[in-house]
């Protein structure tokens, strides 16, 4: 007797059950409406809750303000034009955390590092220019 091969799978629910579970994101834009038209049906406290909770994720401390500007920002550059590099394992896992979290998944990881050596050659500009022209060798 023959297998029946053909079987139908739900292809999303079955990469969803592989994917960790991860906060949803803040409302933004053209779903911020939706939002707040679903708060209509709630009481005064949930919805004061719901607002605490959006101003508790704004960030006060000039720092934190600072980094989500610098860092966690879409990219310009596609990941797609860039060159393929390795991060080692635990900065990898790191970063992801980072902009599931932080991020709330909208930004690629190319464009995180991208930000991140773009400050870095910022910062050292003065002192990589100095290194390369004591360590530069001519040809003639």
């Amino acid at each position: 007797m023959a297998k029946n091969l053909d079987v139908n799978i739900d292809t999303g629910s079955f990469l969803e059950s592989f994917r960790p579970k991860m906060p949803l994101p803040a409302a933004r834009g053209e779903n911020a409406a939706a939002v707040k038209d679903s708060d209509e049906g709630r009481t005064d406290a949930v919805k004061e809750q719901r607002t605490e909770k959006r101003n508790a994720k704004q960030p006060s401390d000039p720092v934190e303000k600072e980094y989500m500007e610098r860092f966690i920002r879409t990219s310009k550059t596609p990941a797609r034009s860039g060159k393929m590099v390795y991060v080692r394992r635990d900065y990898h896992d790191r970063i992801m955390r980072i902009l599931h979290v932080i991020g709330k998944g909208e930004l690629s990881i190319s464009g995180y590092i991208d930000h991140v050596l773009t400050q870095h050659f910022a910062d050292y500009e003065e002192a990589i220019r100095k290194l390369y022209k004591k360590n530069y060798e001519d040809v003639y």
